[in-house]
């Protein structure tokens, strides 16, 4: 199946009819920024790289670029609380990868393995990562199996209280049908969840943070790793790519404008 690089009309086709609601019981459980996701109804609005084993390799990463203590094993215990059990700690993988091999298929997952650097976790944290990967899958852990190939067309930030379905069909000019996909990105859900979870992460022991240094630092240094995965992954996987913003109003009302190629 072709990839169709998609323009800002075509983007603003593609939210105007796949934009929904966001409830607040699910207005903190994960996607992956991946634009293979199924147009579910109960589809997790909250894009973020690797979905909830990404945020692991996130607060991970904070620690070791910011010279603070993280325990991956509380940080885990912590993010499972967060989102209500294991059962909502939610990650993929897909039709091709290695069966039974937890998160196999979600290529931020790989790419923190083997290109730790840039992602700034040690190989250590990296096998861990993959490790619990394994062992929520096996206590029934969401790993969702996404299938098919990558074929996004754009890359999407999204800021407001809505969600956008990644996949969609647009008419051409010869009457027929292409089949297109984004990466989907949510800034406003990613930091909300981040404000909460650092609170949540100091008082279980989780991290342990210098004199001085509260739940609004930890915020704003998982806020800057955030951008550094998204941007790291977003090199490898959407390349040449158009990254649009999307900004809805309160009303659901908004406004798409391209802001930048990967």
């Amino acid at each position: 199946m072709k990839k169709f690089i998609l323009n800002l009309a075509e983007v603003q086709e593609l939210v105007a009819h796949n934009s929904y609601t966001v409830s607040e019981k699910q207005k903190f459980l994960s996607r992956c920024i991946d634009g293979r996701y199924e147009n579910s109804s109960d589809l997790p609005a909250l894009g973020i790289p690797g979905g909830d084993l990404g945020d692991l390799a996130i607060i991970a990463a904070a620690g070791n670029e910011f010279g603070f203590e993280v325990n991956l094993q509380k940080t885990s215990d912590t993010l499972i609380e967060f989102v209500g059990g294991v059962g909502n700690f939610s990650f993929h993988t897909d039709s091709h990868a290695v069966k039974n091999l937890a998160a196999g298929g979600c290529g931020h997952i790989k790419l923190i393995t083997t290109e730790n650097e840039a992602y700034k976790v040690t190989k250590e944290q990296a096998e861990s990562i993959k490790k619990t990967a394994q062992e929520l899958k096996e206590k029934g852990a969401n790993e969702v199996v996404l299938h098919g190939d990558h074929m996004e067309g754009a890359v999407l930030v999204v800021r407001g209280d809505y969600g956008i379905k990644p996949q969609y069909e647009l008419q051409t000019d010869e009457g027929g049908i292409k089949k297109v996909q984004v990466f989907i990105f949510h800034r406003t859900l990613v930091d909300s969840r981040h404000k909460e979870l650092s609170q949540k992460l100091i008082e279980n022991k989780a991290v342990k943070l210098f004199e001085n240094q509260d739940a609004e630092y930890l915020y704003e240094v998982l806020s800057e790793e955030t951008d550094n995965h998204l941007f790291e992954t977003a090199r490898h996987l959407a390349k040449n790519l158009r990254i649009f913003e999307v900004n809805f109003k309160n009303n659901g009302e908004y406004e798409v404008k391209e802001v930048g190629i990967v």
